[in-house]
């Protein structure tokens, strides 16, 4: 399939080739019009040419297969069977015969003999001791203690009048404590409360003075004095007394003794048994088998083969002219310089 459109390509990439030549020698050689003379010069021209076209045809064909058949086949082969053969033999054997005897045997017996014997041991003897000691108390104690005290003392207080007062008895209270209400007067630390009453020469004032002062008084404290008391002790004091145990000791002792033992005696036998013995006898058989024989057969197949079939097609290719220009010089289009 290549080689078919190899032609029709070849042509087109010559002049593709010559096209490219012309345009590179019109850009070099710009300054005497060899732009104008390559599209004056240049002209194009419809031909009919014949190319190949690949096609897909179905065809039959006639093939050889190797098949393998089964064929049954017959051959003689040799068979060892095993043959059965029985006979009587005479064994001799032996066994063993019990016999009860009789003997004298010798053992040891461990024997207890008990002896008194006096044994020392120690006992505690519990006893009780009085002991004294001394131990803290703790008991409350009248005190006699200062304190320091505030008190608020009030006095009357005769006060002359100053013409303030307007006809009313004032009171004065010192201090910055106490409630203001209507028709109190506060000045500076003192209250003066105006009450309505004739106004002579002097009015009554109260006033109030704080006195700290040292008061004694009397309190409760816990203090710890020792005191000795007297405990009792149980003790123990060791002694040591003796008594008389009874203690057993073992001693071994041989003995002797009548005892019945029973022995295995052998004794010689003889007894007549069936042997049966396997002989090996050959002989031929016919035996049959199968193999796979090969044979070669003919068959059609439909394959697809590809055909180059020839079709004629009509295309427009340039066609290149000798002309003049450059000042009257003459060249040719077919040139490699289109100006010298």
């Amino acid at each position: 399939m290549k080689i078919s459109f190899v032609p029709a390509q070849a042509g087109l990439a010559s002049i593709l080739t010559a096209m490219l030549v012309f345009a590179v020698a019109d850009s070099a050689e710009a300054g005497c019009g060899c732009a104008a003379c390559v599209s004056s010069c240049q002209t194009y021209q419809t031909i009919e040419k014949t190319i190949y076209v690949p096609q897909m045809v179905p065809e039959t064909r006639i093939v050889n297969e190797t098949i393998c058949e089964p064929e049954v086949r017959e051959r003689v082969v040799t068979v060892c069977r095993q043959v059965p053969e029985t006979r009587q033999v005479t064994q001799n054997y032996t066994v063993m015969v019990p016999q009860q005897r009789k003997g004298t045997q010798s053992y040891v017996v461990c024997k207890p003999v008990y002896s008194d014997v006096e044994q020392s041991y120690t006992v505690s003897i519990p006893q009780t001791e009085t002991r004294t000691g001394v131990r803290n108390v703790c008991r409350p104690v009248q005190v006699q203690e200062t304190r320091t005290v505030t008190r608020n003392v009030c006095a009357w207080e005769d006060v002359p009048c100053d013409g303030s007062c307007g006809g009313h008895s004032t009171i004065v209270q010192k201090g910055d404590f106490g409630v203001i209400q209507k028709g109190v007067v506060q000045k500076g630390g003192e209250t003066i409360v105006q009450k309505s009453s004739g106004c002579g020469g002097t009015h009554r004032v109260m006033r109030n003075q704080c006195i700290t002062e040292e008061v004694p008084v009397t309190v409760w404290k816990n203090e710890m004095h020792q005191e000795e008391y007297s405990y009792n002790v149980t003790t123990y004091r060791p002694e040591t007394r003796t008594r008389t145990v009874r203690v057993c000791n073992y001693v071994n002792e041989t003995q002797t003794r009548e005892v019945t033992y029973t022995v295995c005696v052998p004794e010689q036998r003889t007894q007549t048994v069936n042997v049966t013995s396997y002989k090996t006898i050959s002989e031929q058989q016919t035996q049959q088998y199968t193999v796979m024989v090969p044979r070669t057969v003919q068959r059609e197949v439909t394959v697809n083969v590809c055909h180059m079939v020839p079709q004629q097609v009509t295309c427009t290719v340039p066609v290149l002219a000798p002309a003049y220009g450059c000042g009257g010089h003459y060249y040719g289009c077919h040139g490699r310089r289109c100006c010298y």
